[in-house]
């Protein structure tokens, strides 16, 4: 039922993969930058894994899964963002590392909305909204990784 091609699904999740272990091997730059780098490093491993879980719903044809993940997805999205916005960095390279994690954390639950919006579309047989919702959730994911790479180089 949902159309999402078995290359660019597989991409996305090699991206937030890649990201996830970018951010992963950071290491410390100070006290609270550290604390900013475990923050981001945990919650981009749990949107990697949520973003897995959209990406299979997808492939295998499952609207209401896809729909279900992805709304799960937004929820930690918005966590994440949450999680870090509290944080305190030490050193301006870390506002700004702090400031680029916000950007990808609002772009990742922004693309999480547009894939539920794709899964509620292809439940009501509407397929070129869903085709719509689908591209516009794919540039928000984009914009999302390319932002939390960056914040993560920052943190390195």
């Amino acid at each position: 039922m949902i159309r999402i091609r078995n290359g660019r699904a597989g991409r996305l999740v090699f991206i937030v993969a890649t990201t996830a272990s970018l951010l992963a091997l950071a290491s410390t730059v100070g006290a609270s930058n550290a604390t900013l780098r475990t923050s981001v490093n945990s919650w981009s491993r749990t949107i990697g894994v949520d973003a897995h879980s959209v990406a299979l719903a997808a492939q295998n044809r499952h609207p209401r899964r896809m729909t279900s993940s992805a709304v799960r997805f937004r929820t930690d999205a918005l966590h994440a963002r949450a999680a870090v916005a509290h944080q305190r960095p030490s050193t301006a390279a870390g506002k700004r590392a702090q400031k680029l994690a916000l950007a990808a954390f609002t772009d990742y639950a922004a693309a999480a909305q547009g894939w539920a919006a794709t899964g509620r579309a292809r439940l009501r047989g509407d397929r070129v909204a869903a085709g719509r919702q689908a591209g516009a959730a794919a540039t928000s994911a984009r914009a999302g990784n390319r932002l939390l790479i960056a914040a993560g180089k920052i943190l390195h």
